[in-house]
């Protein structure tokens, strides 16, 4: 509804933006919804941030394989925020 209130590739459009941004792209290798290609332009676009695909999920952010990514994902990403923070 509303296209999520973004225009046609805005994000891939726009990913420089991201690039000072720590990042891991979770998507599931059976997501019937939000085909894989999306996932890898976007890895593409933003090549400082991994790419994970998660071999035994599909699209749901309750599926226990996804879960697990994400809660993984944002653990490393907090961990690198922290790094990032820290005084050289």
């Amino acid at each position: 509804m509303n296209q999520a209130f973004l225009e046609p590739d805005q994000i891939i459009r726009n990913a420089e933006k991201l690039r000072d941004i720590p990042g891991i792209i979770i998507h599931g290798r059976y997501d019937m919804v939000c085909p894989l290609d999306n996932a890898v332009a976007l890895s593409n676009a933003w090549p400082e941030a991994e790419l994970r695909i998660i071999r035994d999920a599909g699209h749901s952010a309750s599926e226990p394989a996804i879960v697990d990514a994400l809660m993984r994902g944002v653990d490393e990403v907090a961990e690198r925020i922290k790094e990032l923070a820290q005084p050289d």
